[in-house]
């Protein structure tokens, strides 16, 4: 098991505040292993802490009234799962992770009070929901009903390599587990078309789909067949 003091270096957040405040905030931190396919919360708990990703990954989801599964957000090492917990107790969204990892706990009252004595922990944290808030313009923009299944996939695909992306020359791995279910969750898309438009991408030689590694095969040029459609 990592330590406490390896959890905080590896986590980006902390590597501009005072000393001080970092002590501070390790007298109230807790880790936690969890497995794959457990949730750290849902959606309507009572959640006290925030988490924060030291290793491993997890995903944030919405439920319809179906019962249809949504993903939000992806993240990875150093991510903050749940920022909006400064606001209110109850959370209002699923996170669950994705392979075994490792989670790093701190009291949001604890956070906050740190926030309130180091100004570049709160500029953090005001810059972390101003992107959070852009990715969910894009999203609302990427799931309108003209927006075509096959540029939702494309997009989610170039956002995926992005963000978890191995590269090997022009080739880029997506590194992480994927389904054909599991993407259509994410682009809220049914499972049939989206299976039909991933084997459409890969019989033009963008993509192939391994197991449940997908490999974008020309990063370029499924770009360029993102904007041209």
């Amino acid at each position: 098991m990592i330590s406490l003091n390896e959890a905080f270096e590896k986590i980006e957040i902390f590597g501009n505040i005072n000393p001080k405040t970092m002590e501070y905030l390790k007298g109230f931190s807790n880790l936690k292993k969890y497995k794959e396919k457990e949730h750290i919360f849902m959606d309507k708990d009572e959640v006290i802490n925030i988490y924060i990703i030291v290793r491993g990954k997890a995903s944030l989801y919405k439920l319809s009234n179906f019962g249809d599964k949504k993903v939000i957000f992806i993240f990875d090492k150093g991510k903050i799962l749940n920022e909006h917990s400064l606001q209110d107790i109850k959370v209002s969204i699923n996170c669950e992770v994705l392979e075994d990892s490792v989670i790093l706990s701190i009291p949001s009252k604890v956070l906050i009070k740190a926030m309130e004595n180091d100004f570049s922990l709160s500029k953090y944290m005001l810059n972390l929901m101003s992107l959070n808030i852009r990715r969910l313009y894009r999203q609302l923009q990427n799931t309108t009903a003209d927006f075509k299944c096959e540029k939702k996939l494309a997009s989610k695909l170039l956002k995926l390599a992005k963000d978890n992306g191995i590269a090997c020359k022009n080739i880029v791995k997506i590194n992480i587990p994927l389904t054909v279910t599991y993407l259509s969750e994410m682009i809220g898309a049914r499972r049939e078309t989206v299976s039909r438009q991933i084997n459409k991408l890969s019989k033009l030689n963008l993509i192939e789909f391994k197991g449940n590694n997908i490999f974008i095969k020309d990063i370029d040029k499924l770009r360029d067949y993102f904007y041209d459609m």
